[in-house]
């Protein structure tokens, strides 16, 4: 039975059993008189408590499915690194090819990027490391040249041609692929599919670059750029807050800072660290990899959102500039509407004299890739490719073609031999179909 104390609630089991102190219960639960009703009808604080079942078992639902999402989120940022999907963690894996690359001889390496391996962390290195193959002996190279080696070269060769930039690498001449993208025609007699030089060019350089979908992506940090050029690097939320955090704990300068306040530590963050313990870092940080623009700004946004411009307004974007559009690894994972609505809008909002570098895929190859799918590879991911004709294609969307290659003839204009060639080699079109293109395009001046 239970005795009702001030402040407290004994219940007493036996005359010899030590009393439980309890809390007080609430008014509502003391026991009350019960009222007489009539047979058949349901007294007032029956149907009150009958109303707060399904308000109850609603607030449980909402809490339970709340959990299950955030132990289904935490799940996903395990599996891929820190990310949320397994899109946003390809960043990684093509940070870790980069690295790969970085690690080949001086003298044969196609992109060098000291950064990559940082970013790329140990579950993305691990998996590239195990992937890579000797190349034969007595061809120069110690490993075979990577898909995503020789796409990243040609991005890096064509946004410095853009830019009006010197070549970052020494072997300036083997930039034979690279036909400058303010100052190329189409060639109407051979029915418009073929690119012949114009030798008159325009001297107005872009003074922005936006990288879509940006990734890891470290072209600010490693390119020849105008000192006066503004950066944005646009991608979704996961990938910019673990890109911003890794950049920031491996001395890679996020903003300009001036000389005073710069350090170039080879151990960038230990010396933060000591810093951190002692208080000496205030105004003082290690900085192993400067900012090689004016200016760069993280913008989170969705791309498969047509609110995403608003973002990209709202961070300092000048659409009366001429600007360097690139979209390296993006465009086929949208939507196939998705990709032309987008880059129409791209048209629409840049200045004379903007380019746009991208890579895309055929429709052909999207559709031999669904009758494949079922390994959960990055691959299954794809959702469009272009026509049949990409000059053709972009020029629908705006866009003054100029240069439509693949990667076999990138690999031949940079002098690879076949043999080093981890992808298909054959140049000739008519013998080999290519699976994608690599595009320019402008608006013309």
């Amino acid at each position: 039975f239970c005795v009702a104390r001030p402040r407290s609630l004994h219940c007493v089991v036996s005359p010899t059993a030590l009393p439980l102190p309890l809390p007080l219960p609430h008014p509502s639960c003391i026991a009350r008189p019960r009222s007489r009703s009539m047979p058949g009808v349901q007294s007032n604080e029956h149907r009150g408590a009958g109303a707060l079942v399904p308000v109850v078992v609603a607030a449980i639902a909402a809490a339970l499915g709340f959990l299950g999402h955030k132990a289904a989120a935490g799940w996903r940022r395990d599996k891929y690194d820190g990310m949320d999907s397994l899109v946003s963690y390809s960043s990684r894996l093509i940070a870790a090819a980069r690295a790969m690359e970085d690690d080949e001889k001086e003298e044969e390496r196609l992109v060098e990027d000291p950064l990559a391996k940082h970013l790329a962390g140990r579950s993305a290195l691990k998996q590239a490391t195990a992937r890579r193959t000797r190349a034969p002996e007595g061809l120069g190279r110690t490993f075979m040249v990577s898909r995503l080696a020789v796409r990243t070269r040609w991005f890096d060769d064509q946004l410095e041609e853009c830019l009006g930039m010197p070549d970052s690498y020494r072997s300036s001449s083997q930039r034979g692929h690279i036909v400058s993208t303010l100052g190329v025609t189409r060639d109407e007699r051979s029915g418009g599919s073929s690119l012949v030089l114009n030798t008159e060019k325009s001297m107005a350089f872009p003074s922005q670059v936006v990288e879509l979908g940006a990734g890891l992506s470290t072209r600010p940090w490693r390119l020849h750029l105008p000192a006066s050029l503004k950066w944005f690097d646009v991608d979704r939320q996961d990938v910019i807050d673990a890109k911003e955090d890794l950049l920031l704990g491996h001395g890679a300068e996020v903003e300009i800072m001036s000389p005073m306040r710069r350090s170039h530590s080879k151990n960038a963050l230990l010396e933060r660290q000591i810093g951190s313990l002692t208080g000496t870092n205030h105004n003082h940080r290690a900085v192993e990899y400067p900012l090689r623009c004016e200016e760069r700004m993280a913008v989170t946004a969705d791309l498969s959102h047509p609110s995403w411009m608003r973002s990209l307004l709202e961070a300092g974007f000048d659409p009366n500039k001429p600007t360097v559009w690139i979209a390296e690894g993006l465009l086929m994972y949208l939507d196939p509407a998705r990709v032309d609505a987008l880059l129409k809008e791209l048209a629409a909002v840049s200045a004379m004299g903007s380019s746009i570098l991208t890579a895309v895929v055929t429709e052909k190859c999207i559709r031999r890739r669904s009758q494949k799918r079922g390994k959960s590879t990055l691959m299954d991911e794809w959702k469009s490719g272009c026509p049949e004709d990409p000059v053709a294609w972009l020029e629908r969307l705006g866009w003054s073609p100029m240069l439509a290659t693949t990667r076999a003839e990138i690999a031949k204009a940079l002098e690879l031999p076949a043999e080093v060639c981890s992808f298909p080699t054959e140049t000739d079109r008519d013998l080999a179909e290519p699976q994608g293109y690599f595009l320019v395009g402008t608006i013309p001046s």
